[in-house]
């Protein structure tokens, strides 16, 4: 293990993807690859900056441009104070990505792809009392048939697009594989990134 970065020069590396495509195990799994090699680095969710700003989140578009703006920022001040950070965040619209890629030089953006049925099927799988357990069924639902549930609001993927990035600097296809698999092979590219920052550190 080499030693603890210590270069107080901060980056961030944003995983984002539909719901349930596998994002937050990715980006857990490669936090954790990188901390056991000695990198420090925060992880960031968008659940927790959402928690901190609204109290009962109705998920409209004002509402997700606030949190994500806080989200950037907050992530940026990290960055700029030497901390490195992992973000887990859906992120649909391209320009929050963008806009922190503005913010922070050492930017890495992670599209985690994920086809829309497989998405669905692996959401449909979760236990009930989790806050996206049936989500994508009943947006379906809603759309299909009008009937209206006043604890969802609209739904990526289905209510609204997620805007892909086919330049994103890492891009996995997180259908196909084990999620350590696919968390090496984006930690190993990760790490080719660090390297022309910090060389010798990773």
């Amino acid at each position: 293990m080499k030693s603890t970065d210590t270069s107080n020069k901060g980056w961030a590396v944003w995983f984002t993807g539909l719901p349930c495509s596998g994002k937050s195990r990715l980006s857990q799994l490669v936090f954790d690859m990188l901390t056991d090699y000695g990198i420090t680095c925060e992880r960031l969710e968008m659940d927790a900056i959402r928690r901190q700003y609204v109290r009962n989140p109705e998920y409209t578009d004002k509402e997700r441009d606030f949190v994500y703006g806080k989200l950037v920022d907050f992530a940026t001040e990290r960055v700029q104070n030497g901390t490195n950070v992992v973000i887990d965040a859906t992120a649909h619209k391209r320009s929050y990505r963008e806009t922190a890629r503005k913010k922070i030089k050492r930017f890495i953006e992670v599209m985690v792809r994920c086809p829309l049925s497989i998405c669905i099927e692996r959401e449909s799988k979760r236990e009930k009392g989790l806050v996206a357990a049936q989500m994508y069924h009943r947006a379906l639902e809603r759309k299909e048939r009008g009937p209206q549930f006043e604890d969802l609001g609209p739904v990526i993927g289905v209510d609204v697009e997620y805007e892909e990035n086919p330049e994103a600097e890492i891009v996995i296809d997180n259908s196909t594989g084990t999620a350590m698999d696919n968390a090496l092979k984006v930690k190993e590219a990760i790490r080719r990134y660090i390297n022309q920052w910090t060389p010798d550190i990773f």
